[in-house]
């Protein structure tokens, strides 16, 4: 059997390393149009702060390592075409320029996402950077460092951009952050998009929230930032508006897509077309609670999904659809995380939703640096079966939302967590930890 897989990060080399350890008669080719495959993109902002110094250390495997597992990777590759019917790609080397077509029995699309470059005058000029690949990080770190750039623009309020004013605070610059929506941290209900909002103003950062930016402006480099209301003047843009899953080689009418691009999967990792599977940010994924495909691109998504594509081309009966949408943010001085629904997400898909929201400490009050955290539960009102959990707080809260992410996966109901054998000593939580004292807020 020949597979073929488009697209060498997380969720590509993920399938293509289970494919050959599993199965000696599996051919694995993979084609990855950059010069670099499995690397930790979560790890950039981080890179670009200061706090991890080598950019080696997101180079999560060789591509030789692979090879030597038997795996055949073509770098600087781009597919674009695929054809169905005949069960072809078109493959372009970037070197050369030349195109070729290559036959498969089995297509992994695991193409990934880029950066949405807002249709506004002056993206393409110097000093105007996005946060993908380790060639950004590396571009945005040596531009931010030189000694005359000291204003920095961040257009976009969601994770990665928030992310990124916390790097330009640790660099020591004067951060203006733009988002077009009312509130920064969309994915979380309002009141935690105030607390960090409030965050990034105590470490001087000004945010402008519904702010639609109209214009990047200067002759070669970019000097100004303007929104309908205002210019100001900067020295450095970050694009961080979201991305789009790159599937624009793929014909529409082979496979279904979302509004976005994103391939719409069964369970399985099966689109629409026969013997063709997605991974990773080019693909949807099954949601617990919503029961529908929706797109959550998430590196834990992805190398989940490359696992189990490779079950499933195996013949293996596999199912992913569980998926939360668990995630960790730190801003700052302030950690947030969710998993499951917000309020805000329950109300537009008309359902029916309690909630509850508790303030606690992170350990007992007698030892040393206690930190607030806030936890707000979603649940069905005549169940008490938790539905969501959002939290924040000043350190040790994120790890927690893994405690309820179990929970939502398994339907408890919150009496069954709030009295949950979980761990105690004062270091580390109270006797009635605060996600006991969430859920038996509940009633």
């Amino acid at each position: 059997m020949r597979v073929l897989i488009i697209g060498g990060n997380a969720a590509g080399m993920s399938a293509a390393s289970r494919l050959v350890r599993k199965s000696k008669d599996v051919e694995v080719v993979v084609f990855e149009k950059t010069r670099e495959v499995s690397y930790a993109a979560c790890g950039l902002p981080y890179y670009i702060a200061g706090l991890n110094p080598e950019l080696d250390l997101m180079r999560i495997r060789p591509v030789k390592e692979f090879e030597n597992a038997g795996i055949k990777v073509h770098l600087e590759h781009e597919v674009t075409e695929v054809n169905p019917p005949e069960h072809r790609i078109t493959v372009r080397n970037l070197q050369t320029g030349k195109s070729r077509s290559e036959r498969y029995d089995k297509l992994i699309v695991a193409s990934g996402s880029s950066p949405f470059i807002p249709p506004i005058p002056g993206t393409d000029l110097q000093g105007v950077f996005t946060v993908k690949t380790l060639a950004d990080a590396e571009n945005i770190k040596k531009n931010l460092l030189r000694r005359e750039v000291r204003n920095v623009a961040i257009i976009g309020g969601g994770y990665i951009g928030l992310e990124m004013a916390e790097a330009c605070v640790l660099q020591k610059k004067n951060v203006r952050l733009f988002e077009a929506a009312p509130r920064v941290l969309n994915g979380f209900d309002p009141e935690f998009a105030a607390a960090v909002e409030q965050e990034l103003a105590t470490h001087g950062v000004a945010v402008h929230t519904g702010a639609t930016v109209l214009e990047l402006a200067g002759k070669s480099r970019v000097r100004q930032v303007a929104t309908k209301e205002e210019r100001y003047d900067t020295d450095l843009v970050i694009i961080a508006v979201g991305i789009r899953p790159n599937t624009s080689f793929i014909d529409d009418t082979a496979i279904q897509k979302k509004t976005n691009g994103a391939l719409i999967t069964d369970s399985s990792m099966r689109t629409s077309a026969p013997d063709i599977y997605a991974a990773g940010d080019c693909s949807t994924v099954i949601h617990k609670i919503l029961k529908r495909p929706v797109y959550l691109p998430l590196g834990t998504n992805a190398n989940k999904q490359g696992r189990l594509v490779a079950d499933a081309i195996l013949g293996i009966p596999v199912r992913f659809d569980n998926a939360l949408g668990t995630t960790m943010l730190r801003c700052l001085n302030l950690e947030f995380a969710k998993t499951g629904i917000t309020e805000s997400e329950a109300r537009e898909a008309g359902m029916e939703i309690g909630t509850v929201t508790v303030k606690h400490i992170s350990h007992a009050r007698y030892f040393p640096d206690p930190a607030p955290i806030t936890i707000k539960l979603c649940f069905d009102p005549a169940t008490h079966v938790l539905l969501g959990a959002q939290l924040m707080g000043g350190k040790e809260c994120a790890w927690r939302v893994n405690v309820f992410a179990v929970a939502i996966d398994r339907g408890m109901k919150a009496d069954e967590l709030g009295f949950l054998d979980l761990g105690y000593a004062p270091p580390f939580a109270t006797t009635w930890d605060a996600i006991h004292i969430a859920a038996n807020a509940v009633k």
